[in-house]
């Protein structure tokens, strides 16, 4: 039997499905050919080899949807680690975890459309990447009204 707030593996949840999208956003975006907002400096060891470091600058954009993408995914993971039957008081706090999670989609699919125009990436991608962000999306503002039901008595 599952209790609230477990689910079987492999099962379509909100959780895992965000943390899909977490997953693909960074690797698509570790690409510094697809996404070139990286610097490159060098490092010198103690014994004189060099190394080359590449790291993204602070105030890109690649930093940003990569952070909306681990928002989304800390929101619905800390949404559903609340147990409002066993603690009833912290319900609103979960609705309010997955209303963020709900808002930072949309931010997500603001800053997909950004990516598109500055960093010319194809219809395809752009359309398979907002297509997983609205699904998304779409399951959280399911969960969230399914909640909202459940809970209106407590």
């Amino acid at each position: 039997m599952l209790h609230e707030g477990q689910y079987k593996e492999n099962s379509f949840t909100p959780v895992t499905e965000s943390m899909n999208l977490c997953e693909y956003v960074f690797t698509i975006t570790d690409n510094p050919k697809k996404f070139p907002e990286y610097v490159a400096s060098k490092k010198k060891f103690f014994n004189n080899s060099e190394i080359a470091i590449i790291q993204l600058k602070e105030d890109s954009i690649v930093n940003k949807i990569r952070q909306q993408a681990y928002d989304i995914y800390v929101n619905a993971f800390n949404a559903n680690e609340i147990n409002v039957k066993k603690q009833p008081y912290r319900k609103d706090e979960r609705l309010r975890k997955q209303l963020k999670a709900i808002e930072l989609c949309e931010e997500h699919l603001a800053t997909i459309q950004l990516c598109r125009h500055k960093f010319h990436l194809s219809n395809k991608r752009i359309k398979y990447w907002g297509g997983k962000t609205r699904d998304l999306r779409d399951v959280i503002i399911r969960w969230h009204n399914s909640d909202k039901d459940r809970f209106k008595d407590i």
